[in-house]
């Protein structure tokens, strides 16, 4: 810096170091924001799979399906596990749970 002030070379050079790293994290963000998406939507497929369990105990109902926030879950039981069926963002997807699995695992 001079007495005259900052120079345009070095406003310039700062410009192009803002979009560098502009440039460099906003692909970041979106794959973190898929990723989420993702988790969540098998979040919510296992809240279906835990609801389709009551639903096997108390009423011998052995399919359903269950909507949240616009997506379709799908379940079926067939006397072992408990598969639930949806689609992210990557596309169709078949979450299984066993009948024998523990909580712990």
């Amino acid at each position: 810096m001079n007495s005259k002030g900052i120079a345009f070379v070095e406003t310039l050079l700062t410009v192009v170091i803002v979009l560098v790293i502009t440039g460099s994290l906003i692909p970041l963000t979106y794959q973190l924001k898929t990723t989420l998406y993702n988790q969540k939507l098998e979040l919510h497929a296992s809240e279906t799979a835990l609801e389709a369990a009551k639903l096997i105990k108390s009423q011998t109902v052995f399919s359903g399906t269950k909507s949240i926030d616009q997506n379709e879950y799908q379940w079926t039981y067939d006397g072992e596990q408990i598969c639930v069926q949806f689609n992210n963002l990557s596309g169709e997807r078949v979450k299984c749970i066993n009948r024998n699995e523990n909580s712990s695992k």
